[in-house]
């Protein structure tokens, strides 16, 4: 029994269930309304306010329930990481089965993967994202969405062109070349089951990946949406205005000790999801395996 599979579909059905119908469960606000103080039998409240029967998980420091919150932030959450990751691929593809068969494209890919290989790809996204004509423009998304995927089109691109070098040294693909295959008949037969499956699943690995990589830049302030508001005393800060799941970590340094449970939930979601594509990716993988097995 392939077990990661069976329970990376389980909770993949969970995440599709929260994503989908979650916000017509009768205990999530789709509102998100704010609230004040509130007044209990042991006296006045102010958010954020403690996981209760009211707030299963709590609330944020806008007195928003957090399970709401997440819930509200599931499809953007995903969405993003799906476009995020398809980008990635689709440019990895050109550039990894292309620098195969291109001296040109490979030296392109060698130079791009030097470029951001010496430092983690968080570190030059924030570069990216500070830059003016990024940080004041009404597609701030979109251009961080493009980084974050480019940034490590090298890497996945590079697993591409190793795959194809690999299966190239193998007896089956000289016969193929001695029986006179052309280039198109040898990549199918030859070159694509086994890019495929390394395809597939580093591509459902990446969505965990890539959904961590955005909590880290929350963690630090960095948001995929900016809103501009003016302080007390003159001057301008930048607030977060999306409601994908990393952006609840955004007061991480104040919530960890006053309000852990906007932590944890969104720690735990986050996790859950990560643990989720990570069990799918295996999961894939064994049963492509076995199967292999099999047919010998």
């Amino acid at each position: 029994m392939n077990r990661h599979l069976a329970t990376g579909s389980i909770m993949l059905i969970i995440l599709l269930f929260i994503t989908f119908l979650g916000p017509f469960l009768p205990m999530v606000d789709d509102s998100l309304t704010q609230q004040g103080a509130r007044f209990t039998d042991a006296g006045i409240e102010v958010p954020p306010f403690p996981p209760s029967a009211q707030d299963p998980l709590g609330s944020d420091r806008d007195g928003r329930d957090v399970l709401s919150l997440l819930v509200a932030g599931s499809k953007e959450t995903l969405l993003v990481i799906v476009t995020i990751v398809v980008i990635r691929f689709a440019v990895a593809a050109i550039l990894g089965i292309g620098s195969y068969y291109s001296g040109l494209l490979k030296g392109f890919l060698s130079v791009w993967s030097q470029l951001f290989s010496f430092m983690p790809p968080v570190f030059f996204v924030i570069f990216f994202a500070g830059m003016p004509f990024i940080m004041f423009s009404e597609h701030r998304q979109l251009w961080l969405i493009l980084a974050i995927a480019l940034v490590e089109v090298g890497r996945t691109a590079n697993m591409i062109r190793t795959s194809m070098i690999q299966s190239s040294k193998r007896p089956f693909f000289e016969a193929g070349i001695v029986t006179g295959c052309s280039n198109v008949t040898l990549f199918k037969a030859y070159f694509w089951p086994e890019l495929r499956l390394m395809m597939l699943t580093s591509f459902v690995n990446d969505l965990g990946r890539t959904l961590f990589l955005i909590a880290q830049f929350a963690v630090i302030g960095v948001y995929l949406q900016n809103a501009f508001g003016s302080i007390r005393g003159g001057g301008v800060e930048t607030m977060n205005n999306s409601f994908i799941w990393p952006s609840l970590l955004d007061n991480i340094n104040q919530d960890v000790f006053s309000a852990e449970w906007v932590v944890l939930s969104t720690v735990g979601f986050i996790t859950f999801t990560m643990v989720t594509f990570y069990l799918l990716s295996n999961g894939i993988r064994r049963f492509y395996e076995e199967r292999y097995q099999q047919s010998i």
